[in-house]
């Protein structure tokens, strides 16, 4: 019984495979395509194997310009000599939004009030937990740490380090 089902199965897919498609104008120069050809119309055979590729032309493009010149940048850099890059400026906290900063708050809005921290670390990737660092500025000599845990404020501390 089994094998029967699998006969039927495959003879069903083998027919769909095997349909063709035709291509035809009718009275209004309208090109229709369907599985049979009319009768009282020209009509010819249309390849439905897929084949080629999906994008237009303008993308095909646009790739291959953007491959070229990332291949080319990768290139000059290689080739140029190691340059140390400056250390980006520490931003720091400031007192007046580290006194509005509460445990629970989320990710988002630390983020709006704070802005992006001077260094992010990631501490345990099982339980989303990461850390925060503003560094101490000129203007501000304390150095924050904002533990996160789900995507909320865990803990805050905020150090002398001057």
């Amino acid at each position: 019984m089994r094998l029967l089902i699998v006969l039927l199965i495959l003879t069903s897919a083998g027919g769909a495979f095997g349909a063709d498609a035709y291509r035809w104008v009718d009275e209004r120069g309208i090109t229709n395509y369907g599985e049979k050809a009319p009768a009282d119309r020209p009509s010819r055979p249309v390849d439905t194997r897929p084949g080629g590729i999906v994008e237009g032309g303008a993308q095909i493009t646009d790739i291959a310009q953007a491959d070229r010149r990332r291949r080319a940048e990768e290139a000059r850099v290689a080739v140029a000599p190691a340059r140390r890059r400056p250390a980006p400026a520490a931003r720091g906290l400031d007192f007046d939004i580290y006194i509005r900063l509460f445990r629970g708050m989320s990710e988002g809005e630390l983020l709006m009030r704070a802005g992006p921290p001077d260094y992010r670390a990631v501490d345990n990737l099982v339980d989303y937990e990461r850390s925060f660092y503003y560094f101490p500025t000129v203007a501000n000599p304390f150095t924050t740490v904002i533990k996160l845990r789900g995507g909320r404020i865990a803990s805050i501390e905020r150090i002398k380090k001057f």
